[in-house]
């Protein structure tokens, strides 16, 4: 089976990946690594424990790596994160972040000359001195090449665009009608 890499950190956003790996499953697994193998904490005060830290990866058994946003405390001095993410992105691996994890690509250098979104205003993407402010757009979500950037609120979205981009969605109206709650076709055509 087919291996996707996810980044888990202290606080990162669990719910803007939870539909991701949801759309993934079947057809690719999905590989947590962080750097520690010692519980890692998400927003909500779950816990997890990752299967990998990230000098134990071989960016070459990966088809993409995907960054969650969370508080950027718990990983902006992670120097392994970016380098593991400039390796995958220099691979041609999809490389994705939502919400406020595209700082790591940002970081990574991946972005340079890119169109990209982040759920960071302006003051704060200036305070971090490696986002190209003349290519952010405030959208859903940005596709470039193998690169896809999302808003936090957009985790639907997101997981749409990952799934078509690694071919591991069939029915992308079925699929998004379902997650966005629009209709479950499922039921509609049981008789009750």
């Amino acid at each position: 089976m087919k291996k996707v890499l996810l980044v888990i950190y202290d606080s990162f956003s669990e719910f803007e990946i939870t539909v991701t790996t949801a759309m993934l499953r079947g057809n690719y697994q999905v590989v947590t690594v962080a750097d520690t193998y010692g519980k890692i904490t998400g927003e909500s005060g779950l816990q997890f424990v990752p299967h990998l830290t990230y000098q134990d990866v071989n960016p070459t058994e990966y088809e993409g790596i995907i960054i969650p946003g969370g508080d950027l405390i718990h990983i902006k001095d992670v120097d392994e994160v970016f380098n593991l993410t400039k390796k995958m992105f220099d691979l041609n691996k999809l490389t994705a972040a939502i919400c406020s994890g595209t700082y790591v690509l940002a970081r990574a250098g991946v972005l340079k000359g890119k169109p990209y979104t982040v759920t960071l205003q302006q003051e704060q993407r200036h305070f971090l001195g490696c986002f190209e402010e003349e290519n952010f757009k405030y959208e859903t979500v940005l596709k470039t090449d193998s690169v896809i950037t999302a808003q936090g609120h957009a985790y639907v979205d997101f997981a749409l665009a990952i799934a078509e981009y690694l071919g591991a969605i069939s029915n992308r109206d079925y699929v998004q009608e379902f997650y966005k709650g629009q209709r479950n076709r499922l039921m509609e055509s049981a008789t009750f």
